[in-house]
């Protein structure tokens, strides 16, 4: 393994810790408010999807404003000397491709994730284990493509990304 591929897993469990966070809040919040009857009986399918609309979009967001962002940055990447450049030429990249790398790293496996457990939930058999498959391989995936060849991320090939070693901290990226 490398050592930016290291550097890579600390700084994204940094960030998995704040989105846990994050999603304990938020989950905490939408339980509550089941329980006080706010959601009107929206059912399983309907807390699930309040959940991917309270955690998922906002973190994948979040993501998104920060690595297109001055620092080019996650808080972990930041505190690990990394930031998120355009492959091939390492410019800076914008809102677009930020967005969809983001998507691919975050929104694809947690709302796989999150369909894996309504179908275990509401009727269970091969579909569910089909979906907990998928929502385990995607990310397995990433893991695997990051420690082996280059140390880019099947996510960071679809989106023409690449992440850069720099040093840590919080410094304006150079254009």
């Amino acid at each position: 393994m490398t050592s930016t591929a290291k550097r890579r897993l600390l700084a994204g469990l940094i960030d998995l810790a704040l989105l846990l966070a994050w999603a304990l809040l938020a989950g905490a919040a939408i339980l509550w408010l089941a329980s006080a009857g706010a959601l009107g009986g929206i059912g399983l399918l309907g807390v699930n999807l309040a959940g991917i609309a309270a955690v998922v979009l906002p973190v994948t967001v979040g993501l998104t404003a920060l690595e297109a962002g001055r620092y080019e940055a996650t808080p972990g990447k930041l505190r690990f000397g990394l930031r998120v450049r355009h492959d091939p030429g390492g410019e800076r990249i914008g809102w677009a491709r930020s967005l969809a790398r983001n998507l691919l790293k975050l929104g694809l496996p947690w709302t796989l994730l999150h369909l894996a457990a309504v179908s275990s939930v509401v009727g269970g058999g091969p579909s569910a284990w089909v979906g907990l498959a998928l929502a385990l391989a995607v990310p397995c995936g990433y893991l695997v493509s990051l420690v082996h060849g280059d140390g880019r991320t099947v996510y960071d090939r679809l989106a023409a990304t690449m992440v850069i070693s720099t040093e840590p901290g919080r410094r304006f990226a150079d254009d």
